[in-house]
């Protein structure tokens, strides 16, 4: 017979193994649960990547197209993908990308960026047989849409993309010891970066719509616009007809910051306080399309010093943007340029023609884009010496409507 003990002690070990045998079941209930919600989080998850990846490669093929709308099945899910221009002219786009697994969502959002040429300390198309020698020192990102020639032992402080090859003398070796030119960041070769045939045009149409175009009434005669920027964030300029300058707050003159000369030469100088971008468009070199500097051009505050300036100046012509004194008398011993150049069809240069001795130094802190380089001096030194010091701020910001490639940039990435 069995005691009251004994089955006291079998009623308690039930009791103990029933409710152990609960607990193990939630805890095993609770792990797939967790296991299939964490499965689903990475396969939802994978689902939007992808799409932000599908969506991103849309655009890239297809830089005019900014309000994408795409849908698809992957991976057992949906996806959708959404694009739309941000306001302003920089021109962005934001991207969004919407997964769905299992009543699950996730989301990956994308800001793209124009591919500007300001993000080059210097950039030209070609480098019409001339070479960086020893001596020369680029001071940031450099691109040659064609071969690079290099002399000596040239310094490059930025990253170096190249869409043809290094032409060296002598032959290139990273060493050690270094033999030939000196890359302190990378060099790539077969990199592509070529310059729109509507690159200045595009900005002509900014000025059109918001800010303003100084007009030729006739093609084909002389048509020259001057302009100064002061300090207090007003514009003088003065165009044919006009006794005297006028002075107006740059806001009120350009409110979206675009200055355009249409088939006349813009003459430049002055202080700049605020963003703008001014320039010169012709389809003729004979009539215009061309920017002449003819004194210092400077921000209110200065960027080598004040990393936190928000003064941002483009200089943009269809042909040539040259330091080019009014005359002999007028002539400085050193020019300094805070600005972003383009020049579309011709070079940033001097018209050295008028020194008759090697001169001080021509300073650009900013970016030059032109179709090649210009020179500064002549053989015999007659002239300025140039150096080109890029402005960092450029790498994440740019003048307004400020030409580009056919390309966008990732700028952000949230996941």
């Amino acid at each position: 017979m069995v005691g009251r003990g004994t089955l006291i002690v079998i009623l308690g070990f039930s009791i103990i193994f029933g409710l152990s045998s609960q607990y193990w079941n939630r805890n095993r209930l609770a792990a797939t649960e967790n296991m299939t919600e964490y499965y689903d989080a990475t396969v939802v998850h994978n689902i939007a990547v992808s799409a932000a990846n599908i969506g991103a490669d849309s655009l890239f093929w297809n830089y005019n197209t900014t309000n994408l709308n795409v849908t698809g099945d992957l991976s057992d899910g949906t996806y959708s993908v959404t694009s739309a221009l941000i306001p302003g002219l920089d021109s962005n786009v934001t991207l969004t990308a919407v997964g769905s697994y299992d009543g699950v969502v996730d989301s990956v959002i994308i800001v793209l960026r124009r591919y500007y040429f300001s993000l080059f300390a210097v950039s030209m198309q070609t480098m019409s047989g001339i070479s960086w020698a020893t001596g020369d020192t680029i001071r940031g990102p450099l691109h040659v849409e064609g071969d690079l020639n290099t002399s000596g032992s040239p310094v490059f402080e930025g990253e170096v993309t190249i869409a043809g090859k290094l032409n060296a003398s002598p032959a290139y070796s990273p060493g050690p010891p270094p033999v030939g030119p000196i890359f302190q960041d990378n060099l790539k070769t077969g990199v592509s970066v070529p310059m729109p045939a509507s690159s200045v045009s595009s900005v002509l149409n900014a000025a059109q719509t918001g800010g303003i175009v100084f007009n030729n009434p006739s093609p084909g005669t002389a048509y020259n616009v001057y302009l100064t920027f002061n300090s207090n964030g007003t514009v003088s300029y003065k165009t044919p007809g006009m006794a005297a300058d006028s002075t107006v707050a740059l806001t009120t003159l350009a409110p979206n910051g675009v200055i355009i000369v249409n088939n006349g030469i813009l003459h430049l100088q002055g202080t700049v306080n605020g963003r703008a971008t001014v320039g010169a468009y012709s389809s003729s070199s004979s009539w215009g399309g061309q920017v002449y500097v003819e004194g210092n051009v400077l921000y209110n505050s200065d960027p080598s010093t004040n990393p936190n300036s928000t003064d941002m100046l483009g200089v943009v012509a269809s042909y040539n943007v040259l330091v080019n004194p009014p005359s002999a008398a007028q002539m400085q011993n050193n020019y300094t340029i805070d600005a972003a150049i383009f020049s579309q069809n011709g070079d940033f240069g001097a018209n050295y023609s008028m020194a008759t001795q090697p001169m001080g130094a021509i300073t650009v802190y900013g970016s030059i884009t032109g179709y090649s380089l210009g020179a500064t001096e002549n053989s015999s030194l007659d002239g300025w010496t140039s150096d080109y010091r890029y402005d960092a701020r450029y790498s994440s910001k740019t003048p307004p409507a400020y030409p580009s490639a056919y390309r966008y940039l990732i700028a952000s990435w949230w996941e």
